[in-house]
């Protein structure tokens, strides 16, 4: 299947988020808890005024 003929849906939200992911990643380095990076997500979304709901 090629994936360079299909079209993402909501592109530039996918984009932020991913955005907000790496910055969380690069930041905070690997090895940690999952809740440590769901906050630093948390914090990054909302920095950049993304709506989210946390659980």
């Amino acid at each position: 299947m090629n994936t360079n003929t299909h079209e993402l849906l909501l592109k530039d939200e996918v984009y932020q988020i991913v955005g907000c992911a790496m910055e969380v990643i690069n930041t905070l380095g690997h090895g940690l808890l999952e809740k440590p990076y769901e906050n630093a997500l948390a914090v990054e979304l909302g920095l950049r005024e993304i709506p989210f709901r946390q659980l």
